[in-house]
């Protein structure tokens, strides 16, 4: 009869200290407004010759995937 397997290893995850020294976080600049990419994507599809409809689906799409 074979042996079991050992136990698997338990290791206790280390804890930050509070006095250690942290680097730095970085820090994304905040999202500008829906109304502001609106605005900028609606700019940029009329800027490209698109109709209104071709403008109203390029906007909605544009605003959602901008920062």
């Amino acid at each position: 009869m074979p042996q079991p397997p050992p136990p698997p290893r338990i290791e206790v995850p280390a804890i930050p200290r509070m006095d250690a020294p942290t680097q730095p976080s970085l820090r994304s600049r905040p999202r500008s407004s829906f109304g502001d990419r609106i605005s900028r994507c609606l700019d940029e599809a009329a800027a490209a010759g698109l109709n209104q409809a071709e403008r109203a689906a390029y906007s909605r799409s544009c605003a959602n995937h901008r920062d």
